[in-house]
């Protein structure tokens, strides 16, 4: 009884913590305060409409333009998937082979979501942000399954919104590169 109860208060000391770092983790709302930044060339993978609009929503660029190429200054937003390469999904596989596919295959996977601001094609400042996440899938239908977003994995993409404002303005390059278009466009 007594290795149960020390257990249990070892598990709860653990989940608090989790606790804590969650709250910590948690990204505060991005006030755009001073000069607005230039109209930019938008490019991005994310097919969701509504990514667009939650970005022209911080009020930070004058205008977010997918069809003016001619335009010096660019955002590009990409996402992406990458399977980590551990013992898991090898793991997981041989086990399910064994039982002919009645226990699912797990993977670790990467979400990456990845802004980069360009001027005249070329990067001068990246932000990358990702998540951890489990994948779990059937040995015989996982190579006919679409890859789409978890519900986390959406809610991290949108988080991360507000995180690349408050490194955008703390990054030199792109706020020296602002601040010598509107000399010379405004």
């Amino acid at each position: 009884m007594k290795i149960f109860s020390i257990s249990l208060s070892v598990f709860m000391f653990f989940l608090s913590n989790l606790t804590f770092a969650k709250q910590d983790t948690l990204l505060t709302e991005y006030k755009h305060t001073g000069d607005i930044y230039p109209p930019v060339f938008f490019v991005t993978n994310i097919t969701d409409s509504s990514f667009k609009s939650a970005i022209e929503a911080f009020s930070s660029f004058e205008e977010l333009d997918e069809k003016a190429v001619g335009l010096p200054i660019g955002v590009r937003v990409l996402k992406g998937y990458r399977t980590k390469q551990d013992g898991t999904q090898f793991t997981t596989m041989m086990l399910s082979a064994s039982t002919l596919g009645i226990i699912p295959v797990v993977s670790n996977k990467e979400f990456k979501v990845r802004y980069d601001i360009f001027v005249q094609g070329k990067s001068i400042a990246q932000f990358e942000y990702m998540m951890d996440s489990t994948d779990v899938n059937n040995i015989w239908t996982s190579s006919y399954k679409d890859k789409k977003a978890t519900p986390t994995e959406e809610l991290f993409l949108k988080d991360t919104i507000s995180q690349f404002f408050f490194d955008l303005k703390k990054e030199e390059k792109s706020q020296a590169v602002f601040a010598e278009y509107k000399e010379y466009f405004n």
